[in-house]
C-alpha cells in the first residue's frame, strides 16, 4: 500500500511517539502546519524537510518518494527487534523464523482462496425466498 506524503510524516510522527505539537517545536513550526501536510494540503520547503527526516529518523527518499521501496519507521522497528533477538537469542530468532514461515504460508492460502459468486438469478431467487419466509440478512 502507498502512502502518501503527509500519511508517511503522520506514520513516522507516532512511531516516536511524537505530538503534532511536539513535532512542530522539535522542528521550529507552527502545530497547524504539520496537520497541514498530514492531510496533504501542503508541503513543507527543503529545509524542513531535512529537519523532519532527522527528527523522525526517515531519509529523504521515503518521505519524497511514491514507490513503496523504503521500509516504513514500524517495518524498521521490527528489523531492528529482529536483529537484536538474532544476536542475543538465536533460539528466539529461530522461533521468530518458524512463525513468520507458517503466516506467510497462511497468509499465502488466504490469498489464493477466491470466494465464488453466484449468478444473479440465484441471488434474487434466495432473497425472493428469504422475503417468503420472512428471514432477516444477518448483520
Amino acid at each position: 500500500m502507498k502512502l502518501t506524503f503527509g500519511e508517511k510524516i503522520r506514520d513516522a510522527r507516532k512511531s516516536k511517539n511524537l505530538t503534532q505539537k511536539q513535532l512542530a517545536g522539535k522542528i521550529g513550526a507552527k502545530h497547524n502546519s504539520i496537520s497541514d501536510w498530514e492531510n496533504d494540503k501542503n508541503r513543507p520547503d527543503a529545509d524542513t524537510i531535512e529537519l523532519l527526516c532527522r527528527v523522525l529518523n526517515i531519509t529523504p527518499n521515503y518521505l519524497l518518494d511514491t514507490s513503496p521501496v523504503e521500509y516504513t519507521p514500524a517495518e524498521k522497528k521490527l528489523i531492528e527487534k529482529y536483529r537484536f533477538i538474532s544476536k542475543y537469542s538465536p533460539e528466539g530468532a529461530a522461533t521468530v523464523g518458524y512463525i513468520l514461515d507458517r503466516e506467510y504460508r497462511i497468509a499465502e492460502d488466504r490469498k489464493r482462496q477466491v470466494i465464488p459468486t453466484l449468478p444473479k438469478e440465484d441471488l434474487a431467487a434466495i432473497e425472493c425466498a428469504m422475503k417468503k419466509f420472512d428471514i432477516k440478512k444477518a448483520r
